[in-house]
């Protein structure tokens, strides 16, 4: 019997045809037995059964300060947050890579893959080829929802410091792809014609469908992991850009370098003013005057 633990707060444009589409009404943690699931502003946070508590509340915390960045208690871009939860996504939080395996499996149960090959077949992809995968993947996102992951080993719940706490790079993922990108496709979409991509490229010296072995000596964005896919890449750039301009990476230069120069709001408006002006629009409500880092 399903004994979850629910802790209640109070209070890319994808160029193709969905003729079919299956969504979940609200962001929701898989069913497996002993789940702990928290939630933010509707957006839930699931631990599997051996993950200790503290590390969901930390969890929450940091969640909460990303969606509430101006900390009045309300939702900065309820727009954005609604379509994570539109989609059923979530962040998860695992001890190990077998939790992860077990979860996927639960969060995309054997009739989500069914109705897949349905969707993917209706959009003219072949759903066992590898060439297809980026636009299968889209597909599933759109369709079912994802989740962000991560470990416990990696999340630091000290107090606040130089230390950086990967929970934040996971949690403003998981409110970049499934949110923003998602409620203004033209803008923050992940594909190649949105304005974020456009920046991206622009950052990076030229268009690289997957991260080249050489950037530009003009690139201040140079990503290297050749697993990660264009729409992820944006995501990491997106991440980049957001901390950075809040302020929260100026400590970090030295350890980031090899992937991003832009670690100061200084930086960014100096040699990236179009990425600046696009971040601080207040339509968007990304980068509230104020200074609170989460973690």
């Amino acid at each position: 019997m399903l004994n979850q633990i629910v802790l209640k707060q109070e209070m890319y444009v994808v160029f193709f045809l969905l003729i079919f589409a299956v969504k979940p009404a609200m962001s929701q943690c898989p069913n497996i037995a002993d789940m702990k699931v928290i939630e933010s502003f509707g957006v839930q946070i699931c631990a599997m059964p051996q993950v200790d508590d503290k590390y969901l509340f930390h969890a929450k915390k940091v969640m909460d300060k990303l969606i509430d960045y101006n900390n009045d208690g309300l939702v900065d871009n309820q727009k954005a947050i609604d379509e994570i939860i539109r989609t059923g996504s979530a962040l998860a939080i695992f001890r190990s890579e077998r939790g992860v395996h077990k979860f996927e499996n639960a969060f995309y149960p054997e009739e989500v893959m069914e109705e897949m090959e349905k969707i993917t077949r209706l959009n003219g992809l072949d759903f066992d080829s590898d060439e297809d995968e980026d636009k299968i993947e889209a597909l599933l996102v759109q369709n079912f929802g994802t989740f962000l992951a991560v470990f416990t080993k990696e999340m630091y719940l000290g107090s606040r410091g130089k230390t950086w706490d990967p929970t934040i790079e996971e949690a403003l993922h998981l409110i970049t792809h499934m949110g923003y990108a998602q409620a203004y496709p033209h803008i923050f979409g992940q594909n190649k014609h949105s304005e974020i991509a456009k920046l991206m490229d622009k950052a990076r010296g030229g268009y690289f469908e997957k991260a080249p072995r050489r950037y530009p000596s003009s690139a201040y964005y140079t990503y290297d992991d050749d697993s990660c896919t264009y729409a992820c890449q944006i995501t990491e750039f997106t991440y980049w850009a957001i901390t950075s301009l809040r302020g929260q990476q100026t400590d970090r230069g030295d350890d980031i370098s090899d992937e991003w120069q832009l670690y100061t709001p200084e930086k960014i408006r100096s040699v990236a003013p179009k990425l600046e002006k696009l971040l601080t629009k207040e339509e968007y409500k990304i980068f509230l005057n104020i200074n609170i880092l989460p973690g």
